[in-house]
C-alpha cells in the first residue's frame, strides 16, 4: 500500500514541475496559471506522508530495537564465550607442567671389579664406561660390545692402563681374566637382580672334576680360594684361571661364574669355597 502513495507521490511532483513549466498542458482545473500548480505541491505532501506512515518499516521499529538489544546481549555472549575458552586454553599448561623439555638426569655410577664375569643388566649397569686398571695383568673383554683387552700394571707397552668410552649394554657379558679393574660411567642404566636360587654352597677340598646338577648345584657362584695354587677350568663357560695367593701368579677370587647343568669343573691342586653370588 505505501508503494502505491508513493507512486502518487512521485506523480504529483513530477506533474507540479511540468505544472510550472506549461501549466495549460497539465493543470487541469479552474485557471491554467503556475499558480494553481501549488494543488500538486500539496497532493505530493501528503500523499508522500501517507506512504511513509504506511510503510512496513514504521510499525517494525520496535521490533528493531528490540532485535538489536538481542543481538547486542548475544554478541556480548558471544564475547564472552572467547575468553572462557581463552580461560580454559590457559588452563592447558598448567596441567601438561609435568611435561619438561629437560634432558632426562643422568646417574653416576663407579665400582671395582675382581676376576669374573659380570652379566649388563644385571651385575652392572649398561652405560658408557672408563677402565682404569687396579691389580694384575689379564683380559678384559666383551664380546658382544666390541671390547677386548689386555690391561696390566706392567711397564710393557701390551698392557693398557685406561680404556674410554666403551660401550656396555644390557644382556652383553663383560669377562675379567686375571686382573682387576676400576669401571665408571655418568649414564648408568637399570640394574634387575636375577634369580640364583638354585645356587648352594659347595666346598671343594681336593683336586678332581666336578659336575653341575651332580656334585653341585647349577647357578652363579663366586669361587674362593681357601688354600694351596693351580688351575681351575670349566670349559662350557670359559673359564681358566690360576689361584694364587702369590698375586704374581694368579688370584684369589673369581666372580659371577655360571654353571649350567652337566658343566664340569676341573680343579688341578687348590682347595675352593663356592658361593651363590648374590
Amino acid at each position: 500500500m505505501s508503494g502505491f502513495f508513493g507512486f502518487l507521490a512521485f506523480a504529483a511532483f513530477v506533474f507540479f514541475i511540468l505544472g510550472l513549466i506549461k501549466p495549460q498542458k497539465f493543470i487541469f482545473w479552474g485557471k491554467r496559471k503556475r499558480g494553481s500548480t501549488f494543488l500538486y505541491l500539496v497532493a505530493f505532501v501528503v500523499f508522500l506522508i501517507v506512504s511513509v506512515s504506511t510503510s512496513p518499516g514504521a510499525g517494525a521499529t520496535p521490533t528493531s530495537v528490540s532485535s538489536a538489544t538481542g543481538e547486542s546481549a548475544s554478541s556480548s555472549q558471544v564475547s564472552e564465550q572467547p575468553a572462557s575458552s581463552k580461560a580454559a586454553s590457559e588452563k592447558v599448561p598448567a596441567s601438561a607442567a609435568p611435561v619438561s623439555s629437560k634432558a632426562p638426569a643422568t646417574k653416576e655410577f663407579s665400582v671395582t671389579l675382581l676376576p669374573g664375569y659380570y652379566e649388563i643388566g644385571a651385575d652392572l649397569p649398561s652405560g658408557t664406561y672408563d677402565f682404569d686398571i687396579v691389580t694384575g695383568n689379564g683380559n678384559v673383554s666383551d664380546i658382544n660390545d666390541g671390547v677386548n683387552l689386555i690391561m696390566g700394571k706392567n711397564s710393557d707397552d701390551m698392557y693398557q692402563k685406561s680404556y674410554k668410552n666403551a660401550e656396555l649394554t644390557d644382556g652383553s657379558t663383560l669377562i675379567l681374566s686375571q686382573c682387576s679393574i676400576k669401571v665408571s660411567t655418568k649414564n648408568a642404566g637399570a640394574v634387575k637382580a636375577r634369580d640364583n636360587s638354585s645356587a648352594k654352597a659347595f666346598n671343594i677340598t681336593s683336586s678332581g672334576k666336578y659336575a653341575a646338577g651332580r656334585d653341585f648345584q647349577p647357578g652363579y657362584y663366586d669361587i674362593e680360594l681357601v688354600s694351596g695354587q693351580g688351575n681351575v677350568i670349566c670349559m662350557e663357560n670359559q673359564l681358566n684361571a690360576i689361584f694364587s695367593k702369590d698375586a704374581s701368579l694368579g688370584v684369589t677370587e673369581y666372580k659371577n661364574v655360571k654353571f649350567e647343568s652337566g658343566n664340569t669343573l676341573q680343579i688341578e691342586g687348590p682347595k675352593l669355597k663356592l658361593t651363590p653370588s648374590k
